[in-house]
């Protein structure tokens, strides 16, 4: 398969955004005493309150053994709640706890100057944005499936409420 010159822009430019965020996530997530993984989870969570550890690492995009170990963590930070199904005890569910919504509440109100400039982007450019965020959704459902797009598209209204 041949790689063409638009190809391989998007991809550096996609990884340079990718590392933006991350950057700006790790740095908000280490001042409020957390990993970026934790407050990952804490999301997550937050945003279904009831959760699954399976449905932790498909939406995470991680090993089933690796939420276990961030769970972990959590609980030792009491800021989760894990819970055996009454019905299937192989099932586990995961729920904040008051100092896990306080926590993640905190991690809300940090400074993301990448959501600065997409709100800037997005008003001087709104059908713009608006293309690549369906270009992503794309990529995403086609990489990720359709659980993790359904995901995404739950937090938008988690948002706008």
């Amino acid at each position: 398969m041949a790689v063409d010159d638009q190809s391989v822009l998007l991809i550096n430019y996609m990884r340079g955004l990718g590392k933006v965020l991350e950057d700006e996530w790790q740095s908000n997530a280490q001042n409020i005493g957390l990993t970026l993984a934790e407050q990952h989870v804490l999301w997550i969570v937050y945003t279904k309150e009831k959760v699954s550890v399976t449905d932790v690492a498909k939406i995470g995009l991680w090993d089933r053994s690796t939420v276990m170990q961030i769970m972990k963590r959590l609980q030792q930070k009491q800021l989760v709640e894990i819970v055996k199904d009454v019905s299937d005890l192989r099932v586990t569910y995961i729920t904040l706890t008051e100092e896990g919504k306080k926590k993640r509440e905190e991690s809300e109100h940090k400074d993301y100057k990448l959501f600065d400039f997409i709100n800037k982007y997005k008003q001087e450019n709104p059908e713009g944005l608006e293309e690549v965020v369906q270009f992503h959704r794309r990529v995403n459902e086609h990489f990720h499936g359709s659980e993790f797009v359904d995901w995404v598209e739950e937090t938008k209204q988690k948002f706008e409420k």
